[in-house]
């Protein structure tokens, strides 16, 4: 009786454990790369309710996950357009840009794909081209 109690116990306090797997894109080229995200909902009434949810933060250099978010004063980029269920940014050479903070890997169900220089990558695709570092996915454009 006391170890059904134990496992009933351990189940529901880790039913609700989530963690942070935020999606970063680190352009290694020595040009500026023009990126699409298209979601699967209408992005642009999202930011019209929420401007600051829709922020993409980026730093001139190469950087692991761990190092960007000890970053106080992150830079934010600039979107070039937002349509419909598209964002399109202008990433700059040699950076890493966080493109969207996420809990669980929840970025693959609220993106549908992601166009690089034309390129279109489907959140499956982006997963397997990805490096899955301590909990973060960085995808290095090369």
């Amino acid at each position: 009786m006391i170890r059904v109690l134990l496992v009933g116990l351990f189940l529901f306090l880790f039913w609700g454990c989530s963690w942070i797997t935020d999606f970063y894109i680190q352009n290694l080229t020595g040009t500026k790369k023009i990126i699409k995200i298209n979601y699967n909902y209408l992005v642009s009434k999202a930011i019209a309710n929420d401007p600051d949810s829709f922020e993409f933060n980026y730093e001139n250099e190469i950087l692991s996950s761990k190092a960007f978010r000890k970053i106080k004063n992150l830079k934010s980029l600039e979107k070039i357009e937002v349509k419909d269920s598209a964002i399109v940014l202008e990433v700059p050479p040699n950076s890493t840009t966080r493109i969207d903070q996420s809990h669980n890997g929840r970025w693959r169900y609220m993106i549908k794909s992601v166009e690089i220089d034309g390129k279109a990558f489907s959140p499956e695709e982006l997963k397997n081209k990805t490096k899955f570092i301590s909990k973060d996915y960085v995808y290095k454009i090369e």
